[in-house]
């Protein structure tokens, strides 16, 4: 039997190696059915002589055609392509695949029932615009890097091989004792630490929670504040749940909305209410607080940027006023120090922490050992406290420049959420366009000016009180010159289309 000569295209400026172009070219023509079974390739000499490649290149494809079954060597007879093939469906790198017989297909399982949506928090680096106010964003300049890079390596040092064991699953012991001091000293919480779970920020503790409490799609419900944050909200909507939304006032969350509500679970953010900035009055806690025990429903508390807090004393936490075991608190290390980090936790009654040891070993077997080692000397050593009033400096210096500049450029409109966290809501006054609009006018000067629909919040219902008209300012990752650069950049452009 006679060896053939093949038509095979070899392209020296292919950024494939000589070896897989030859490779490729074989495997496609064997399984289109060009080079049949049985037919006689070219020796590898000849092959070398025919394409003008080394010989060593052919002899490194035809073993890794043979190594796959395509082609077989017969001793002195020759190298040929095997009378059965390897499976004939694997796709081609051209889009073909070889005809199969029509079988019909088995429906042993159902399709995927998950639908859901994700909120709006991660932003390529290159689409932002120079002066951005998006929400939840620390300065850059503000991580602690240089601890962080010295209590890195001192972990690394003395590990003895910590690092590649499994860990608790609920986190790591320093870590939950550091958390439970740092919140009985600024939050009025005292729990133990076994009643902290170390989680990937708030939204790993929200889908704890939903895990061990919207399981039961059939009687499922929540009640949420309106507006509220877009990642609870779809959350607890990619669950089945039935959502209830209860309206926001100047003093938090309507409690008396929730008469004849008897749902598993409301969720809240009292200290700096999202997106509105407002704090939940003591007469409204002690209803909340209420209205949970006498339904047996539970509070989840997100507590999400109460470290800071710029005009009168620390407030105590909804959980630190808690009696009998109503409240989930959520908290986490994204705002005061990264989002990057995946730091949060969860501080759960006793009668709870049986179910949700369990849910957390099945979701993730525990938070990385090392951050969590690091975050927890940074906790101890008095690191995080002094952390926090330098930033607290910064950050009041920010807000007050917002202020400013609103009053300067824009006045007649409303900033709520002046006294504490991240971000101010802005109801924007008569004369100013729309929110939308406004987003619009920013990104042709650099500014990130964003309404509800790019600020990672959720309103329920018709446009209420607040979604036509506000924006919602995060000003922590500017400078105070930069704060005051945007609007004057803002105001320019106003003044020219007016």
């Amino acid at each position: 039997m006679m060896s053939m000569n093949l038509i095979i295209t070899i392209d020296r400026n292919d950024e494939r190696s000589l070896q897989v172009q030859l490779y490729e070219e074989l495997r496609d023509q064997i399984l289109k059915g060009s080079l049949p079974a049985g037919k006689r390739l070219p020796s590898t000499r000849g092959m070398s002589e025919q394409l003008g490649i080394a010989r060593n290149t052919v002899v490194l494809a035809y073993e890794r055609l043979a190594a796959e079954d395509y082609i077989t060597s017969r001793a002195k007879a020759g190298i040929f392509v095997n009378d059965r093939l390897p499976d004939a469906t694997v796709l081609l790198r051209n889009g073909h695949v070889t005809a199969q017989p029509v079988r019909k297909r088995l429906r042993l399982g159902k399709n995927p029932s998950f639908t859901g949506r994700s909120p709006h928090l991660w932003h390529e680096k290159r689409s932002r615009p120079q002066f951005d106010f998006f929400v939840g964003r620390p300065h850059p300049d503000s991580f602690p890097t240089s601890f962080w890079q010295r209590t890195v390596a001192k972990h690394l040092a003395y590990a003895h091989g910590v690092q590649t064991e499994y860990g608790d699953p609920t986190g790591l012991q320093a870590l939950r004792e550091a958390i439970a001091g740092h919140l009985n000293e600024t939050r009025g919480i005292s729990p133990g630490a076994d009643q902290i779970i170390i989680t990937s920020g708030i939204q790993g503790a929200l889908n704890l929670l939903a895990r061990i409490f919207l399981a039961d799609t059939s009687k499922a419900s929540v009640a949420v504040e309106n507006p509220c944050y877009q990642g609870a909200a779809y959350l607890f909507g990619s669950y089945g749940a039935s959502i209830r939304p209860i309206d926001v006032d100047e003093q938090g969350i309507i409690v008396s909305q929730l008469e004849g509500f008897m749902g598993n679970l409301v969720y809240v953010t009292p200290s700096h209410q999202f997106p509105t900035g407002c704090t939940l009055s003591l007469d409204r806690r002690l209803l909340l607080l209420d209205w949970a025990y006498q339904t047996g429903s539970y509070i989840i508390e997100d507590d999400y940027d109460s470290d800071f807090r710029y005009d009168g004393p620390p407030l105590t936490a909804l959980a630190g006023l808690d009696r009998n075991g109503h409240v989930i608190y959520l908290g986490t290390f994204s705002k005061s120090i990264g989002a990057g980090l995946r730091i949060g936790y969860a501080v759960l009654p006793r009668h709870l922490l049986d179910q949700a040891r369990i849910v957390k070993a099945l979701t993730d077997n525990g938070a990385p050992w090392l951050e969590q080692a690091v975050m927890a000397d940074f906790l101890k050593e008095g690191a995080f406290l002094r952390h926090l009033r330098r930033i607290r400096r910064s950050y009041m210096g920010a807000r007050d420049a917002v202020i400013e500049s609103v009053e300067r450029y824009f006045p007649g409109g409303v900033l709520l959420g002046q006294e504490c966290g991240m971000h101010m809501m802005w109801t924007l006054p008569p004369n100013l366009p729309s929110a939308s609009e406004m987003h619009s006018l920013g990104k042709n000067c650099g500014v990130g000016l964003y309404p509800f629909s790019g600020a990672a919040v959720h309103e329920y219902g018709k446009p209420g009180r607040f979604r036509e008209r506000s924006l919602v300012l995060g000003y922590t990752g500017l400078s105070q010159d930069n704060i005051r650069e945007a609007f004057a950049r803002v105001a320019d452009l106003l003044a020219c289309n007016a």
